[in-house]
């Protein structure tokens, strides 16, 4: 039991911070979230130092996997909403509570599973090289963008 409340905590915490990067990217407000995109595509061909074909290809992939990754996402919010009114609601059912717990913790595996195999795909387009700089670069980027957010927040500006 303990192993289960474990995992879904920390589940729960990774599926935060990945949701904020799902709205960052997706969520309202798209158009200063658009300029972000915009930039990310810049610094990111620039880092992978890739050539137009090269350019096409990783982006096309890695559109697909963005766009399963947020439909995952999608889904894992609404078993988070539903399993949020299911204790909530006063007449809790072990077993349902179960239930959501297990659905939400195979979604969070193909979640997982999706960044892998979209990582694993990009051996035909990129380097072993390129793949690592990818995936520092995939956290660089957004630490700092976490980091402009949070010091305007601080300035009273968002």
């Amino acid at each position: 039991m303990k192993k289960i409340v474990f995992l879904f905590l920390f589940s729960v915490l990774f599926t935060v911070g990945m949701k904020a990067q799902v709205m960052l990217f997706h969520g309202p407000g798209q158009g200063p979230l658009k300029k972000i995109e915009e930039l990310e595509r810049v610094k990111l061909i620039e880092a992978l130092n890739m050539d137009e074909q090269t350019t096409l290809k990783f982006f096309a992939r890695r559109n697909e996997y963005r766009q399963k990754q947020v439909s995952l996402f999608q889904k894992s919010n609404e078993l988070l909403n539903n399993l949020d009114k299911e204790i909530n609601n006063g007449k809790s059912d072990n077993s349902e509570i179960k239930k959501f717990i297990k659905e939400y913790l195979e979604i969070e595996k193909k979640i997982s599973s999706n960044k892998e195999d979209f990582i694993k795909s990009l051996k035909d387009i990129l380097t072993t090289e390129q793949i690592g700089k990818y995936i520092v670069f995939e956290r660089k980027f957004r630490d700092e963008i976490r980091e402009v957010i949070f010091r305007e927040r601080r300035k009273g500006k968002w």
